[in-house]
């Protein structure tokens, strides 16, 4: 197996994913400059709050090449990218959540896929994870949903997005 990103679960699932506006954009954009292949990257932040409460905070969206041997139908991290992500989140004391990706002349919705890789034990299989997906076609990037993974299926939860003053 590839290197995978590492993710330690919170055996619940997450409610929201928030991240800025600029963030959003700048994966949108990626998604637009990929196509039609799939775009790809890193989601990291910090965790705030517990329980029903509980919300992913994105701090930084990490872009990678997609190394997939089909990039017009699968998504991998450049495997550099994802150890450089690793050591620079765990230095400044934040976590990789999850992946964002984009999906050509697609849904915005996890496809079966997306759903055995998260259900992949050498992927991260832990609930809690969070992907973001963009759809994406010949008119530009669509809106994006986010799902959070439970270790066994796929959910959607709120895509809350702050302002760049962080509102």
């Amino acid at each position: 197996h590839p290197l995978r990103y590492r993710h330690r679960g919170y055996g619940h699932p997450v409610t929201a994913l928030r991240l800025k506006a600029g963030t959003l954009a700048a994966i949108a954009a990626a998604a637009e400059a990929a196509y039609p292949h799939e775009c790809c990257g890193l989601l990291v932040g910090r965790r705030e709050g517990a329980g029903e409460t509980a919300i992913f905070d994105i701090s930084e969206a990490v872009p990678a090449p997609n190394v997939a041997p089909e990039p017009a139908r699968h998504f991998e991290v450049d495997p550099a990218v994802l150890l450089a992500t690793h050591r620079a989140a765990r230095d400044a004391g934040l976590e990789i959540f999850g992946p964002y990706h984009s999906h050509p002349n697609g849904a915005a919705q996890p496809s079966p896929t997306d759903t055995a890789r998260a259900a992949d034990a050498g992927t991260a299989g832990t609930a809690g994870e969070v992907w973001l997906i963009v759809p994406v076609g010949d008119d530009g990037a669509g809106a994006p949903r986010a799902f959070a993974f439970d270790g066994g299926t796929f959910s959607e939860i709120t895509l809350a997005v702050a302002s760049e003053t962080g509102d």
